[in-house]
């Protein structure tokens, strides 16, 4: 199921503000006595940089190997949402704890830990709650001007936090409890992030119709990167050409039907395309349910096209661009070797220049 999610009217109720060390530093922790004032100034600049750096477009659950409710932040998570009014606080210190206890390498930085309860997010079309984990741990630089008594400028400077980044964070939805809630995660992608991600979150992305549509692209990118030889670059081309075609003419996924649009009667490369296949899902963690189908993300198929490479380059300074599978199907593009000049040649055939 695709899930859309909206935070555009949320409100914030509750916010507390610890802090975090290194664990391996010994830096410790330092626990909030009470939840944070939330004036409505504060409140409009805490809502911008806790909210904008959110793309909600890659949506995640927790997961543990052994057994749902061993993950910390899904347990902690779930006893908020039972009683935000009783457990928020204490909960918020246990997630502090868990969050130092992962902090043991030596490059992670300590920071604030913000925990907050908003209200009002939107989940296809249902209002609900949600909680939101944030840490802030870059200071910036700024400098502070002020007119003294004499009407003179004094300058000094002060270090804070960079409203306009988000160093690290996540909401967590109160929707899916049963399969680990629904989670939007920040900076899981930076070298040093790994532990918020695997060790501190403990998440993995939902595979939704999002998640299978940009799956299977990237296989067909990496299938056209390493099966096909180097003579047989127009083979490639066309391949990724077919690929992309169907992607954006077919509106369901059918695995069974790719493989007899795609490589028609070549068994050979069925072959090659289903080992290919079962070493990108090792490699990624991917459950094999393509052969069940999915409903193709037509937004993703948009942004993965610039990925799929339609061009021949060649040594004589020159480069042969198809645009669709069409052109070879059709027969337009012939690929030859001349005995006479010894150099292989593409003829291509048209009706009329543009």
């Amino acid at each position: 199921m695709q899930q859309n999610i909206h935070v555009d009217e949320v409100t914030m109720t509750k916010l507390v503000l610890h802090k975090v060390g290194n664990k391996s530093q010994d830096e410790g922790i330092r626990v909030a006595k009470r939840l944070f004032n939330l004036t409505e100034d504060i409140l409009e600049v805490l809502m911008s940089y806790f909210l904008s750096g959110f793309k909600l477009e890659e949506i995640y659950e927790f997961n543990h190997e052994v057994d749902l409710s061993m993950n910390e932040i899904y347990t902690y998570c779930s006893y908020i949402f039972d009683d935000p009014e009783e457990n928020f606080y204490n909960q918020s210190v246990n997630i502090l704890k868990h969050l130092y206890d992962k902090s043991n390498h030596i490059k992670i930085k300590g920071g604030e830990l913000y925990v907050a309860y908003f209200k009002d997010c939107v989940v296809d079309d249902e209002l609900m709650d949600a909680i939101g984990i944030f840490k802030a741990e870059n200071k910036d630089t700024y400098l502070k001007l002020q007119l003294d008594d004499d009407d003179e400028w004094t300058l000094d400077f002060e270090q804070g936090t960079d409203i306009a980044k988000l160093d690290k964070g996540c909401l967590v939805f109160n929707t899916a409890a049963e399969t680990g809630y629904r989670v939007v995660s920040v900076d899981l992608k930076s070298t040093d992030a790994k532990y918020w991600k695997d060790e501190f979150l403990t998440i993995t992305q939902v595979q939704d119709n999002r998640f299978q549509t940009k799956a299977y692209l990237d296989l067909c990118k990496e299938f056209g990167k390493q099966a096909f030889k180097e003579e047989d670059k127009h083979e490639r081309v066309d391949f990724l050409n077919r690929s992309k075609d169907y992607f954006e003419h077919y509106k369901e996924f059918d695995e069974q039907e790719f493989k007899e649009v795609i490589f028609e009667d070549n068994f050979e490369r069925i072959d090659a395309f289903e080992v290919k296949k079962q070493d990108f899902q090792e490699r990624l963690g991917i459950e094999d349910t393509a052969e069940e189908g999915f409903y193709i993300d037509k937004n993703v198929v948009k942004k993965a096209k610039r990925g799929f490479k339609n061009n021949i380059e060649l040594d004589t300074q020159m480069e042969i661009k198809i645009l669709s599978s069409e052109a070879q199907a059709e027969g337009y593009l012939e690929r030859g070797y001349d005995e006479e000049k010894e150099m292989k040649y593409y003829k291509i055939y048209f009706n009329n220049e543009k």
